[in-house]
């Protein structure tokens, strides 16, 4: 283990990090903003406003077919939108037609903006009736369906939240360390989600091939001539994945040392927990391995410091 933690934390007992570590783990990165991107849903629908209130004279309409050819044919910007009333992004969709016929069709659906050819209307009329869209239009629907897209764009958001949790880390630690950078600015600058080859482009150092176009959560570059790469994760269930993902982080820290740069580990998480025999595998094969807490202590900035 590096001897940073014992000076740090006044111990010579390699047993009492790996507790304090455990003992100060977080149950949850999430913050207020994990669970839905708004900012994203505005954009989202502001993109189809004009076309939402297009798809709105559909709704209960006697004579939904007709008015739905004409919508297709006067106003093709609104073809794009029609997946998305399914709470789909893809742009070209194919579907069987029917599996129980032993010749069963696949058909294939094209809704970028275009100009639709009278056939082509014809499918789309179709694709309405038998997805049940056309239902909805004329027997579920009520006032707006710009509402309707608004439920399906936070819907389908919460499918983003597993990226969210992995940016999490990153955001919980951006502001700290922009705190420490700007606070040492003639020593440290900082560079976010940019991958090593920006190194080399910028700093002319050599970077093999392996990394150069590996994405870094952040590096740290020191003097202008020392660079230290700081990756961060978060485990919220115990699981196996610890184990796994110590020895690539083992590797990933030599393939850095081999290319003149250092290499700090912040991970957290209740996952862990019950993981102290990989936690020591860690502590003695990576040079820095923290939690938020011994961030928060100052341990990173003590860190930056001394590499």
């Amino acid at each position: 283990m590096n001897p940073i933690y014992f000076e740090f934390f006044k111990t010579t007992n390699i047993e009492d990090i790996i507790l304090n570590f455990l003992e100060t783990l977080i149950k949850t990165n999430r913050t207020y903003n994990f669970f839905v991107n708004w900012d994203k849903i505005r954009k989202n629908i502001d993109t189809y406003k004009i076309e939402l209130n297009i798809l709105n004279s559909l709704i209960g309409s006697n004579q939904f077919d007709e008015d739905l050819k004409t919508i297709l044919r006067r106003y093709p910007e609104v073809i794009p939108l029609i997946p998305i009333l399914l709470a789909i992004r893809d742009k070209e969709l194919s579907i069987i037609d029917n599996f129980a016929d032993i010749d069963f069709k696949i058909i294939d659906y094209d809704f970028t903006n275009k100009k639709l050819s009278e056939k082509e209307i014809e499918q789309i009329i179709e694709f309405f009736d038998k997805t049940g869209l056309k239902n909805f239009f004329v027997e579920l629907a009520s006032k707006s369906i710009q509402d309707y897209v608004l439920g399906i764009e936070v819907g389908m958001d919460t499918n983003a939240r597993k990226n969210r949790s992995g940016h999490s880390m990153e955001q919980l630690l951006d502001p700290i360390i922009k705190k420490i950078v700007t606070k040492h600015k003639d020593n440290f600058e900082i560079v976010t989600q940019n991958n090593f080859n920006y190194l080399k482009k910028k700093y002319g150092i050599p970077i093999n091939s392996r990394i150069k176009n590996r994405k870094a959560d952040f590096i740290i570059i020191k003097n202008k001539n020392t660079f230290i790469n700081i990756e961060t994760n978060f485990y919220s269930t115990p699981g196996s994945k610890p184990q796994e993902i110590v020895d690539s982080y083992i590797e990933r820290q030599n393939e850095l040392k081999e290319n003149g740069i250092d290499f700090i580990w912040i991970s957290d998480g209740y996952g862990w927990k019950g993981q102290k025999n990989q936690l020591y595998k860690a502590f003695e094969k990576i040079d820095y391995l923290l939690n938020l807490h011994f961030v928060r202590e100052g341990l990173l900035e003590e860190i930056l410091w001394k590499i």
